[in-house]
């Protein structure tokens, strides 16, 4: 498939927007969000925004970030691979404020994603007390399984863990259903 040049400034705009809004991803979640470009044609958009200098990838770790003073989040990391499970059926994603990591939106939904590090869970079960928004479902990212029963707040539709590479394994409290 030829890459025209308007589809590169459109890819190259896109991943730049991307950083400015997340300030870091991985060169992983960049592949899986372009499944029409090969990991070849993504890591050349990267390289050639790095040498512009509008952004910095650095391949030992993977990480692609906005600038070179960025420091990953592993909250906000794992929430964008949760959003990604999603895809392409997502219309609309962004950063959100503490407690909830990013919000996104499909046709049919509206989620929270709240990532909860281990042996916050009262912090964030204190923190979403005064949160609610019945058109938002709460996807919770867990670091373990067992931090689920310390989980108390209201709107969870399901929990789930992200491994290393990306892998979103969901899990239900009994008595809550997924639709």
């Amino acid at each position: 498939m030829l890459h025209t040049k308007q589809e590169q400034k459109s890819h190259l705009s896109v991943i730049t927007n991307l950083l400015s809004t997340y300030h870091v991803l991985t060169l992983k979640q960049l592949d899986r969000l372009f499944p029409e470009l090969s990991e070849e044609k993504v890591l050349f958009l990267i390289r050639q925004l790095e040498r512009k200098r509008r952004i910095a990838y650095h391949p030992d770790s993977g990480y692609v970030c906005h600038s070179r003073e960025c420091i990953p989040s592993h909250s906000r990391i794992a929430a964008f691979w949760v959003m990604l499970d999603f895809q392409p059926h997502v219309t609309f994603h962004t950063v959100s404020e503490f407690p909830i990591t990013l919000t996104f939106y499909t046709k049919a939904n509206g989620f929270n994603v709240i990532h909860v590090p281990l042996g916050k869970e009262v912090l964030i079960n204190q923190a979403m007390t005064g949160y609610h928004d019945d058109d938002l479902t709460n996807l919770v990212v867990i670091d373990r399984v067992e931090q689920i029963p310390l989980l108390s707040f209201s709107g969870i539709g399901a929990y789930c863990t992200v491994s290393e590479d990306g892998q979103v394994q969901y899990y239900q409290k009994q008595g809550v259903t997924v639709d």
